[in-house]
C-alpha cells in the first residue's frame, strides 16, 4: 500500500445556473460593464493592452460599486468552485488540499485590441465566473512499484471525468507527481 501525491492545476468555469440562488442578475453583466471600462480606457490612453481590474480601483471615473460587485462575485465563484471540487473529488482521492484559488477576471487579460473578437474575449475575461485552482491530491494505491508514472495521468483523467459534468468548462492546465 502506498500514497501518491499529485499537484494539479485547473481552470474551471461555473455555469450560469450556479449563481441563480445568489445573484439577482446574470454574472455576465459585470463582465460587460468592466469590458466597456477597459475598452474606453484603452482608446482614450492609446494603450496596446487592457488593464487588470485592480488598476481600475485607482481610476476616479470608474464606478467603485462595479469593482466591489466584481470582487464579491469573484469571492462567491471561488467559494462555489472549491465546494464543488471538494464534493466531487472526495470519493476518489484520500485527501484534497487547495494550494491557490484565483478568479481569472482579476488577472491581466491576454487580449490585444487588434484581435477580431477582442470585445467578446474581454467580456469573457472580466466576467468573474472562471477560477484557476491549484490543488494537491493524495491517492492510495495497492501496487508497490515505486517507479511507475501512473499516478499523474490517472489524477488528470479523474479530474476531468468527475468535474466535467459539474462545471461549464474544465481545463487541466498542469500536473506533476510529487
Amino acid at each position: 500500500m502506498r500514497f501518491d501525491k499529485v499537484l494539479i492545476g485547473l481552470e474551471v468555469q461555473l455555469a450560469e445556473k450556479s449563481f441563480n440562488n445568489y445573484l439577482p442578475s446574470s454574472v455576465t453583466v459585470i463582465g460587460k460593464a468592466l469590458a466597456d471600462v477597459a475598452l474606453t480606457f484603452a482608446k482614450e490612453n492609446k494603450t496596446g493592452y487592457f488593464p487588470a481590474i485592480d488598476f481600475f480601483k485607482t481610476q476616479q471615473n470608474v464606478d467603485k460599486g462595479l469593482i466591489e460587485s466584481a470582487e464579491q462575485v469573484a469571492w462567491l465563484s471561488s467559494k462555489l468552485a472549491r465546494e464543488k471540487i471538494q464534493q466531487q473529488l472526495q470519493a476518489i482521492f484520500s485527501s484534497i488540499h487547495f494550494q491557490s484559488v484565483q478568479t481569472v477576471a482579476f488577472s491581466m487579460p491576454r487580449i490585444r485590441q487588434n484581435q477580431t473578437d477582442a470585445v467578446e474575449q474581454l467580456i469573457a475575461h472580466y466576467t468573474p465566473d472562471t477560477v484557476k485552482i491549484e490543488l494537491v491530491v493524495t491517492m492510495m494505491r495497492r501496487d508497490s512499484d515505486d517507479d511507475d508514472a501512473r499516478a499523474e495521468p490517472y489524477a488528470r483523467k479523474m479530474m476531468f471525468r468527475w468535474l466535467e459534468s459539474v462545471f461549464e468548462s474544465v481545463k487541466v492546465t498542469n500536473s506533476k507527481a510529487l
